[in-house]
């Protein structure tokens, strides 16, 4: 590789690659792209090509970009630095789990993943986001299909390659220690009605979770001390608060165990609830070695208190990674350890909490940890859950890598790559029992289960490699190769309800243990073998072409249909290298255009048994009692089903002026599905649910734009701005004859869809029925909406398009750094808003209750049929022949009018985020002096600072989470509400 200049290099973009280097400046500043375009970049199978070599689009993020706000997760780390991609959280809890999806979706039922490669070996995004990413030199993002048509079935959905730093070949020892302190607090909460306080039918009712009560504005109430609550008692003078069934329930204020001034707090007391979580991270780093060899052990920590009391995570890990060079051999090997401890109480916790009238004081009931429904009677009090209701998890990871390289002469090697992964998962639940029950509160019945899960994989290459000069201007590369997967996992559950001594969770403390039709106790086995072959030619160095050839068999598709061919080509063009008049060109510093194809299958709906007939346990015969049984398999899967088809055709384009102070690159793609495979309902008379099978098509295309600037650049100032956008959009072009449309998630009143000739996925639900001018059409006596009869479309559920903005400002030692998106012509589905209808504290119910309710932006039909703006008529409730106002609004929301219309809770999901902010100053060498200290960087940094939503969404959710990637647009009301995290980092190199 050439060397690069003196100067500090501008942020360049070639086929999607993303570069970033600093380096004195003396007095020749010309950059020379050219010189860019020969960075290697690692590929599939471990492959480095240089940057004009690669055919498909290609996004390098470096350990810099990565680690510039030092967060915990490598995969959150990656969130609105690479264009087309979308991280989604699936867990924000404590853990934090996040998805990854590359170029949208290609598939219904199947998984529409990326592929994570750590260290040419294929693993997890779970696993990436264990690994701490102090340790990663670089994550790159292969979207085009020819870049991951090596890895197969696989590499369909893209490949994240993630590559782990080497040790030094300085002939010194280096040290390193990098620390960071987070402290987290809740960010954006949702907007609830505070008009009016705890109660039903307009009274005070101080056992009930409900908000339609007293107006806070009455001045007969407003301010008086009033109580809250359901009485604690100590009937047994046990210390424990607890009621006596024998006797009487307390009457009138008695009856309340909180007295509190009746006003409105909004949502302070939810705020106060959740405390200022903190993380503490500790990575140290010790390498040595020189042009023969290298070893590098890296130990890391993670400590983190989340801002639910006692919900913590605690991680340790290890990594020794080395390698050596013996005559003709080449040798390296990485072990990874990682140790990982947590425990969470209800993620509905915070649901409940929204749940509650805003005049209830939340947080006076700390005390009463002990009393499950110290509040009302149908949540529990959030302190018992804290205290009771408990998820314990233990994880231990362990991964090997060893690879060993024999160099037969200049032109031939021989390399085998083998690596064992070992993932073992303890668990258990227990919920604390409530016995007994008053004022209607419902009796808790305690549980306890563990459970043990086992992942055993291996992953195996044989490979020969071939690289000849067939002229003075062509080079061929040559690779063939085996490789080999199998994957082992066993699964045991155990426990049950009842616990006799409280506070000693064993299966032997139950006195109802599970039914064996409810425990598990199984295995799994599957495995898959691949024959590939790829070849490079490149013909002085500014024509390229690759083709890759992969043949697959797995174990989970139909014995005799079960091994398939994955073919891809393409090309790369460098016109500023082939053309003289365009080299070392003022304007024009660089130039390139790729095309690629590739036709890849996926079988990842298949699960691992699902092509045998396979029975299952009953509950006993013959009506849940009596002995065991077993049923047929009323979802069995077609024995001829066939792999998912994708054809991907793209082209790049990119290039850079000025000396690189504007750099482009693009790309467009196509991409058609055949043989989409589902669950589809099939006929009663079959006495099946649903088949798996092979059903329809998929049309999918888009396009990336990335754009870099340097607008100023001067002896110590630079400025690097980075702007993107990316367009994405799938068709579903057929399904079946008989089943134009599939619910893949969802009820009577809402649902996920894919249905033919639409986007995929949309969103479908209840509507109001509505006039030519939108407005809501009611009928004429009763005031009462119009509702479809069957589910309408709202939109898609992914973003049509996504625009993002990364900032560089660096000043001597000082640099600041930015990354935001606007995500934007999207729907969601906001859980947590219908869960303020019913109850009232949807704002839409924040109105005079006292008086007749008209629906807003209403019309009716008059007698000659035209639609009549509704000003008259309001909704009503019949009470003894009389319409009470109040009776009237409680129905209307809790009800099929208003409660179950998905027009309501389907939202507008454009969003804009301030990802990261991070400010860092490294120390000249000349401050450091004497110290021993090689190097110096101090910082301060921000993660997800700053959020605006769409103005219906007032921040009820967030429309990137889901409990289920496969499921984006149902924001479900089980989450943690969003949190900001603030913090301080330091690295020191001795």
């Amino acid at each position: 590789m050439k060397k690069l200049t003196n100067s500090v290099l501008v942020v360049v973009m070639s086929s999607s690659m993303a570069l970033m280097s600093a380096q004195k400046k003396v007095a020749d500043t010309t950059a020379k792209t050219k010189d860019i375009g020969e960075v290697v970049i690692t590929g599939a199978l471990g492959l480095k090509k240089k940057a004009d070599a690669q055919t498909s689009s290609q996004q390098v993020v470096t350990a810099s970009e990565l680690n510039q706000a030092s967060s915990p997760n490598a995969v959150s780390a990656l969130t609105g630095k690479v264009s087309g991609v979308q991280i989604t959280q699936t867990n924000s809890s404590v853990t934090g789990d996040f998805s990854i999806v590359i170029r949208g979706q290609r598939t219904i039922t199947g998984s529409n993943e990326a592929l994570v490669v750590i260290d040419n070996v294929i693993s997890t995004a779970a696993v990436l986001q264990q690994l701490p990413p102090e340790v990663i030199e670089s994550v790159n993002i292969i979207k085009g299909g020819s870049g991951a048509a090596l890895y197969g079935s696989q590499g369909i959905n893209g490949v994240v390659v993630v590559t782990t730093k080497r040790g030094t070949k300085s002939k010194r020892l280096s040290v390193s220690l990098t620390s960071a302190v987070d402290f987290e607090s809740v960010g954006m909460m949702p907007t609830r009605q505070t008009m009016y306080g705890q109660g039903w039918s307009g009274g005070k009712v101080n056992v009930e979770n409900g908000a339609w009560g007293w107006s806070f504005n009455d001045p007969k109430y407003a301010g008086t001390i009033q109580p809250y609550g359901i009485p604690l008692y100590d009937y047994n003078k046990n210390g424990v608060i607890d009621f006596n069934p024998n006797d009487s329930a307390p009457a009138g204020d008695e009856a309340a165990s909180i007295m509190s001034p009746f006003k409105s707090f909004g949502n302070d007391e939810i705020r106060k609830f959740f405390k200022t979580g903190s993380l503490y991270q500790n990575t140290l780093s010790i390498n040595a070695g020189d042009g023969d060899g290298y070893i590098m052990l890296t130990l890391n920590n993670v400590n983190r208190d989340f801002m639910i009391q006692d919900d913590i995570l605690r991680r340790t890990s290890a990594m020794l990674k080395g390698g050596m060079k013996v005559g003709k051999w080449r040798f390296e090997g990485i072990v990874n350890y990682n140790h990982q401890k947590t425990s969470t109480t209800t993620q509905d916790i915070y649901y409940q909490l929204l749940q509650s009238a805003t005049d209830i004081p939340i947080t006076r009931w700390r005390d009463y940890k002990d009393n499950a429904y110290a509040w009302n009677v149908y949540y529990q009090n959030p302190y018992w859950n804290i205290k009771h209701l408990r998820y314990n998890n233990l994880s231990n990871y362990f991964n090997a890598i060893a690879s060993a390289q024999y160099d037969v002469d200049s032109h031939i090697s021989l390399m085998y790559r083998g690596n064992v992964q070992y993932t073992n998962t303890e668990s258990n639940s227990h919920n604390d029992g409530w016995s007994s029950s008053m004022i209607d509160a419902t009796a808790i019945t305690s549980s306890y289960y563990k459970y043990n899960t086992t992942l055993a994989n291996y992953y195996g290459d044989l490979m020969a490699n071939f690289n000849y000069d067939l002229t003075d201007d062509l080079n061929m590369m040559l690779n063939v190769g085996h490789n080999y997967q199998e994957w082992r996992t066993n699964n045991m559950s155990a426990g049950g309800t009842g616990i006799q001594i409280p506070g000693i969770y064993q299966v032997w403390n139950l006195s109802n243990p599970a039914q064996p039709y409810s425990l598990n106790n199984k295995s799994f086995f599957r495995n898959q073998h691949a024959l590939f072959a790829n070849l490079d030619l490149n013909y002085k160095s500014f024509l390229f072409l690759n083709a890759s050839a992969r043949y697959e068999l797995t174990s989970v598709l139909p014995k005799n249909s079960n091994g398939y061919f994955y073919p891809s080509v393409g090309v790369s063009f460098v016109p500023t290298k082939a053309f003289n008049f365009l080299k070392d060109n003022s304007v024009l510093n660089y130039l390139k255009v790729a095309l690629n194809y590739s036709r890849i299958g996926q079988s990842s709906a298949i699960s691992t048994y699902s092509i045998y007939d396979r029975p299952s346990l009953g509950s006993g015969y013959p009506y849940g009692t009596g002995p065991l049984s077993f049923v047929i398999n009323q979802s069995p899967t077609d024995q001829n089903i066939r792999p998912e088809f994708t054809t991907k055709k793209e082209v790049n384009l990119s290039f850079s002026l000025f000396k690189d102070r504007i750099s482009f690159d693009g790309a467009y793609y196509q991409e058609d599905t055949d043989d989409l495979i589902t669950n589809a309902t099939t006929s009663n008379t079959t006495g099946l649910t649903q088949r798996l099978f092979n059903i329809g098509k998929l049309k999918g295309k888009g396009y990336e734009l990335n754009l870099n600037l340097v607008p100023i650049k001067s002896n110590d100032f630079k400025w690097d701005l980075g702007l993107s956008m990316s367009h994405q959009k799938t068709i579903i072009t057929k399904l079946t004859d008989d089943a134009k449309s599939v619910r893949l998630a969802g009820n009577s009143f809402l649902g996920l869809y894919a249905d033919e000739g639409e986007e995929l996925t949309i969103i479908k639900g209840i509507a109001y029925q509505r006039d030519p001018q939108g407005r809501i059409i009611v009928d004429s006596n009763t005031g009462l909406p119009q509702v479809t009869s069957t589910q309408e479309k709202f939109g898609r559920t992914t973003p049509k398009y996504i625009f993002g903005l990364t900032t560089n400002i660096s000043f001597k030692g000082f640099r600041l750094s930015a990354v935001m998106d606007y995500r934007t012509g999207h729907k969601f589905y906001s859980g947590t808003l219908q869960g303020f209808t019913f109850n009232g504290l949807n704002i839409a119910s924040a109105v005079d209750r006292s008086q007749p309710y008209i629906v807003p932006n209403s019309s009716y039909k008059d007698g000659s049929g035209n639609y009549v703006s509704n000003t008259s008529i309001p909704i009503y409730n019949n009470s003894n022949g009389k319409t009470n106002p109040q009776a009237a609004l409680e129905n209307y929301f809790g009800g099929a009018s208003y409660n179950t219309v998905s027009d309501n809770y389907v939202l507008d999901a454009t969003a804009f985020k301030v990802r990261e902010i991070a400010l860092s100053y490294t120390f000249p060498k000349s401050a450091l002096g004497t110290t021993g200290i090689n190097a110096l960087t101090v910082g301060v940094h921000a993660r997800n600072p700053f959020q605006k939503y769409s103005k219906e969404n007032k921040g009820y959710n967030d429309p990137e989470t889901a409990f289920d990637p496969r499921y984006r647009g149902l924001a479900n009301a089980g989450q943690y509400p969003e949190y900001r995290t603030y913090g301080a980092n330091v690295t020191i190199t001795f």
